[in-house]
């Protein structure tokens, strides 16, 4: 009984548990960036049939997306704005609260949107920051301190990051 109350084992729990999570969402953000990639090269494509209108159709689009995005940050998730690593830096030195888990669907949806859209933005930092907070949204069950979190949290965004889309994937 011992073992199951050590800090050692509900860390290590813990870290496995974000690691699949993020493993999961991260993954489905991946392969559907690769869709979003996809779909608009297609996009791009038939817009070529129409020389001299055709570019509005991916341009609009592209507005419209990045809009949408910008519209879930406002208003869901604050907290999800720029890439994310910098929050959970500023999390990690203490500097700022950990951030709602409605960052997580916001950061997912908005990503997708932005990302997929074509504008060139990083594909880590969102990851990153989905990671920590699943990572803290378990660590709420499973640590009791405070210390203990924070490696837990680490442990989510280093999974965040190890699973986040790399450039040129979907050529590969």
């Amino acid at each position: 009984m011992a073992l199951l109350n050590s800090r050692v084992v509900r860390v290590s729990v813990a870290s496995l548990a974000t690691g699949l999570l993020i493993g999961v969402v991260g993954t489905a953000f991946r392969l559907l960036l690769i869709k979003a990639d996809d779909l608009r090269n297609e996009l791009v494509l038939w817009a070529h049939a129409w020389p001299y209108i055709g570019w509005l159709v991916p341009v609009s689009v592209g507005v419209i997306c990045a809009a949408l995005a910008r519209w879930l940050v406002i208003r869901f998730a604050p907290t999800a704005g720029g890439s994310g690593v910098q929050r959970v830096e500023a999390v990690f030195r203490g500097e700022a609260q950990p951030s709602p888990h409605s960052i997580v669907i916001v950061k997912f949806l908005g990503g997708l949107l932005a990302i997929g859209s074509g504008l060139a933005l990083g594909r880590e930092g969102p990851t990153v920051q989905m990671g920590a907070s699943l990572s803290s949204l378990i660590s709420r069950v499973l640590v009791k301190q405070e210390a203990d979190a924070k490696v837990v949290m680490a442990a989510g965004a280093g999974a965040g990051l190890g699973v986040a889309p790399r450039r040129g994937a979907a050529e590969r």
